[in-house]
This record gives structure tokens, sequence and C-alpha cells, in this order.
């Protein structure tokens, strides 16, 4: 609706509607649209206080998430571009399967803790992740050695650590507990490339897990509002949170330490 369309705007707050954010020059003329949203999930709208973080690299998906966590339990701490970059170079494979390297939750889960968070990895496979499309043997060593030193660094710091597909029990559990989950899903679902990509899992309204997506698709007109605190049922999410042929499911708690 439009800023100054003040009789338009009355109707909506007393239809329920909520503002949620405010666009700059939205309309043909330059004037300012307000964005309004009535849930239609329940009778109490679900909020969220968890701040949001929209990546600017596109392999920054993790570190991405790991700072709203940051963010949301180090109230001082302020996302930027600079701890974005050095985040991912803490917890990065060095290589994926084509550009720069990808987050593996080990890598995650040891860069949250020396962050300052109590974390906890669920893991259904033992062994080096996101190495099947990988057909350089150097790239191959390289990759199985930063995560071995992933894995000695947490087992260091005493993170717990599941081998076990999580459940939707699971992910509700820790957000019941006052707990964010990073959450590895198939990029294919989410904006049609067969890519592993993170997002933070922030609520759980009873029949959906809501979650921050840092991906925000300018391409295709999405803004912040589109990404953040998005409703996903519990059946599409546990679709959408496996990745490759073998179905790796891969998600870390975080919290206050």
């Amino acid at each position: 609706v439009r800023e100054d369309n003040d009789r338009a705007i009355r109707i909506y707050e007393q239809a329920g509607y909520r503002k949620l954010g405010r666009e700059p020059d939205y309309y043909e003329d330059g004037a300012t649209a307000l964005r309004y949203e009535k849930t239609l999930r329940g009778d109490t709208p679900t909020a969220t206080k968890v701040p949001f973080y929209q990546q600017t690299c596109e392999f920054t998906c993790g570190p991405c998430c790991l700072m709203m966590a940051m963010a949301n339990f180090h109230r001082g701490f302020v996302p930027d571009p600079v701890m974005e970059i050095r985040l991912w170079r803490e917890a990065t494979t060095v290589f994926m399967m084509s550009g720069p390297g990808g987050c593996e939750p080990f890598g995650l889960a040891v860069a949250g803790y020396e962050s300052g968070l109590a974390a906890e990895i669920f893991v259904s496979f033992y062994g080096a992740l996101f190495l099947q499309s990988v057909r350089s043997e150097d790239k191959r060593r390289v990759m199985e050695l930063a995560q071995v030193d992933f894995r000695r660094r947490a087992e260091l710091y005493g993170i717990p650590v599941n081998y076990r597909p999580f459940s939707i029990g699971d992910i509700r559990q820790a957000l019941a507990d006052g707990k964010l989950v990073l959450v590895l899903v198939s990029g294919f679902l989410m904006f049609g490339k067969k890519v592993p990509h993170w997002v933070l899992a922030i609520g759980d309204d009873g029949d959906h897990i809501l979650i921050h997506d840092p991906w925000v698709e300018d391409e295709r007109q999405e803004t912040i509002l589109d990404a953040a605190n998005i409703p996903v049922p519990y059946d599409i999410f546990m679709n959408m949170a496996q990745f490759g042929r073998d179905g790796l499911r891969a998600a870390i708690t975080l919290g206050k330490r």
C-alpha cells in the first residue's frame, strides 16, 4: 500500500494486518510502499527477534546463518561482510564441486564454538562430506584433510556429535529449548540448483518450521521480506533438508554457552 494512503492503511490495520517493511521508490511516481501481512496459519501471529542477514557472496550461506545466530545470542554483535568472509575462511572445506569452497557441519560448529556459542552436530554420514562429484585426487585430498582438522577440533572442544539423521522432533526440541538450528538443505527445492545450501531454523508454530534463508534472489525481484521468517510445513521441510544421492542430513544446533 502507498505510504500516503492513510485510509487504506487504516482499513488494513483494522482487519488485522501488521506492517513488516518499507519499499522506497516502489511506485512509478517514486512513492514509497509499505508492506503488510496477515498470518493465515493460526490466531496468533508468529514473530521472531532473530536478526536477518543477507549473504553477499554465493558461497557464504553457512557463515551468514552463523552470524544471525551470533547476533541473536550476543546482542552486541552486528553482522557485516568482513565477518562473513572471516567465518567462511574459518569453516570452509577449501574447495567445492566448482568455485570457492562451501562449509560442512563440523567446520561451522567449530567456527560457532570459537565465536562463543554452544554447538551440537547431527550428521547422517561418517567421514568426509561433499566428495561425490570431486574428480580431482588433489582436490579430494585437500578437502579430506580440512575436514579431518574440523573433526579433531570438534572433539577437542567437546562438541557433541550425533551420527544419525535428525528428525523433525530433534529440530522442534532444539527450538523449544531456545536454540537455533543451522540446517543443510538442497538448493534444488529452494531455487532450482542442485547445490548444498544452509538455512537457519528460528521457530516452530506447531505446523511449520520457520526459517531465515540468507540467499535473496534479487534477479527474481525478491527482497529480504521474502527470505526472512519463511514458514515451511514439516513434511516439506524434511524433504528439503537432505542433499545428494545419499540423502545426507546435517544440522548444527546453536545456543548460549
